[in-house]
């Protein structure tokens, strides 16, 4: 007898098979869905791992920043491995590792150009490699200048006269920033004295970028005292018994006393002669100081004007410096003339320079001699 298909089993047997090749190609697909989310997942939780490691590994906590310029050169040529190593060499970073993970995983790899730097320890990794892609040309920029013998508040008035940057920005800049100078250290806290930084932005003309903040202008100023404050100064210093604030407060008054350069050395001679004898220094600069108004002559009821500035009340220096002292200042505060002087009178011959004397009767003869003065 011969066989014949059935046609319903025929039918479900092709259905089963349907079911079967549509089951499978499903949990192809399930799979495949479940693969990308897993990527997606793992990629995202990489980026976070990344960023938490970076941010714990890679950089400073901002409390413990301590802010300063730093001038470099980015050879031609150089890798993304070679360009992080200069900068953490100079402390612009915390690693070497993740500034190279970071410009792999941000698309700046490859990208950084060579040429002159400016960079500031205040700025994040990624405006540093903003400056280090885009301004490899040179940027636009603009000049000041700060004279010697001006107070801080003097030079905030100038700087915002010369348009660049605010009183209030400069003092802002100047106070709530954790400054990271050998010379600053130092400078007391602001409950010894609330004037903490006079002295130390070295007036001279500057160039900046156009585009610069206050911090900059600041770290510009103290950039170049640092190149005043050579190892051998710090030596001078120690061997004069001095900290580089006493001798920064010798300076400023120097400068402040003295317009003919010729005898900073002398005047800075008679102070250290001073204090070597326990001597109150009785300088004039210093009552206008905490007068903080000028005056042609002195009255006799200024120099009992209370403040821990005014040397004819207090001995020793004051507790702070009054100005900001240029170099020649500087110098002969480290480095005095040796003489036998304690007193000098300011000649009114149109002049600008003074008689010195060792004695004091001669000292008064010659100070009735000259009416506009400020010695006495």
């Amino acid at each position: 007898m011969e066989n014949k298909s059935n046609p319903k089993k025929q039918k479900q047997k092709g259905e089963n098979m349907v079911k079967k090749i549509f089951g499978e190609i499903m949990q192809w697909v399930i799979r495949g869905v479940f693969i990308v989310l897993a990527i997606a997942i793992l990629i995202k939780a990489g980026n976070w791992a990344f960023a938490e490691a970076y941010d714990l590994l890679g950089k400073t906590p901002s409390g413990n920043h301590e802010v300063r310029n730093v001038s470099l050169v980015i050879p031609k040529g150089a890798t993304t491995e070679t360009i992080a190593g200069i900068l953490e060499e100079n402390g612009l970073i915390g690693s070497t590792l993740f500034f190279r993970m970071k410009a792999k995983f941000d698309g700046n790899d490859g990208k950084f150009q060579y040429g002159d730097y400016t960079l500031s320890t205040a700025m994040s990794e990624e405006d540093i490699m903003k400056i280090l892609m885009t301004e490899g040309a040179k940027r636009e920029t603009k000049t000041f200048t700060i004279v010697e013998g001006l107070t801080l508040a003097k030079t905030a008035e100038s700087l915002e006269k010369q348009g660049i940057c605010t009183r209030k920005e400069f003092f802002d800049a100047l106070d709530n920033t954790n400054w990271g100078y050998r010379f600053l250290e130092s400078v007391p806290d602001s409950s010894v004295r609330n004037i903490r930084y006079q002295g130390y932005l070295f007036p001279s003309t500057y160039e900046i970028y156009a585009d610069a903040t206050a911090v900059d202008v600041i770290s510009t100023m103290f950039d170049q005292m640092d190149k005043i404050w050579t190892e051998e100064y710090y030596e001078r210093a120690e061997a004069l018994g001095l900290t580089v604030d006493q001798v920064i407060t010798i300076a400023s008054i120097i400068e402040k006393e003295v317009v003919e350069p010729s005898e900073q050395v002398i005047v800075s001679g008679i102070i250290h002669n001073r204090l070597e004898i326990d001597m109150k220094l009785q300088m004039c600069s210093s009552v206008l100081y905490v007068l903080d108004k000028h005056r042609s002559r002195l009255l006799y009821s200024d120099l009992e004007t209370p403040s821990p500035y005014n040397t004819y009340i207090h001995p020793g220096l004051p507790i702070g410096p009054i100005a900001n002292p240029g170099a020649g200042a500087i110098n002969a505060a480290l480095y005095p003339d040796d003489n036998d002087y304690l007193y000098f009178v300011l000649k009114d011959d149109g002049s600008s320079t003074h008689e010195f004397n060792s004695d004091y009767n001669d000292h008064v003869n010659d100070k009735s001699k000259y009416t506009n003065t400020f010695n006495y």
